[in-house]
């Protein structure tokens, strides 16, 4: 099982799923008052927010690398693949959304590249919608050990935030019958600063957003891009 599938599989029980309904709630708002259509939803996960997009009339489909992720996605009637980005037609979207720390798992050599893709499949004045992890949001909320556990499992995952990079290791113990068994994976992310993302140059910034979602202080910032 490769790092994705085995985060998806513990997702259900690290329990954030409050924080990631405000941040559902806050991309809704600003999508609904940017009048848009049709919607692509990047990493778009367990297909919550796809559900979320589906229900407030918008016409939305995602794509997600982990395929236990997308037959979660598949199970509440949203349209997801494991496409890749550069796959999908030209021009095709009013607005592509990468919620969640999408942006973050992407390395800075491969940011730009990431950035000309969305910027291919937007139609002429589209919008990117997209959040990344503050330096608290990596040094204060991630940075550290989880623990969960009950008769059936247990579950570790450890994070250190060391030169600009969050290394995440997963450690997952399941019984099945009388042994436990384990399964490992490493998940990196990376800080991106408002500013370096600016320097890119491929969209107009309009707007951010400080975002609380583990405490007082500002631990994510969404951001509203424009294609020029």
């Amino acid at each position: 099982m490769n790092a994705l599938d085995l985060y998806a599989k513990i997702e259900p029980l690290i329990g954030f799923d409050e924080q990631y309904e405000k941040l559902y709630q806050i991309y809704l708002e600003w999508l609904k008052s940017l009048h848009v259509k049709t919607i692509l939803d990047i990493g778009c996960g367990n297909g919550k927010f796809l559900k979320h997009l589906q229900n407030h009339g918008f016409k939305a489909q995602g794509i997600e690398r982990s395929a236990h992720m997308v037959e979660r996605s598949l199970h509440l009637g949203v349209e997801a693949s494991t496409q890749e980005l550069s796959q999908l037609p030209q021009n095709s979207f009013d607005c592509v959304v990468a919620i969640a720390d999408v942006l973050n798992y992407i390395s800075p050599d491969e940011i730009t590249r990431f950035f000309e893709q969305v910027n291919g499949v937007l139609k002429h004045g589209g919008y990117f919608l997209c959040d990344v992890n503050t330096l608290h949001g990596f040094e204060n909320v991630a940075d550290g050990i989880m623990t969960k556990e009950n008769e059936d499992f247990f579950l570790c995952v450890e994070a250190n935030f060391e030169d600009k990079q969050l290394q995440t290791h997963i450690s997952l113990f399941e019984k099945k019958g009388d042994v436990y068994h384990k399964e490992q994976g490493s998940i990196t992310q990376y800080f991106h600063s408002q500013t370096f993302l600016k320097k890119i140059g491929i969209f107009k910034f309009c707007t951010t957003k400080s975002v609380s979602l583990f405490g007082r202080e500002s631990d994510k910032t969404v951001m509203l891009l424009q294609k020029k």
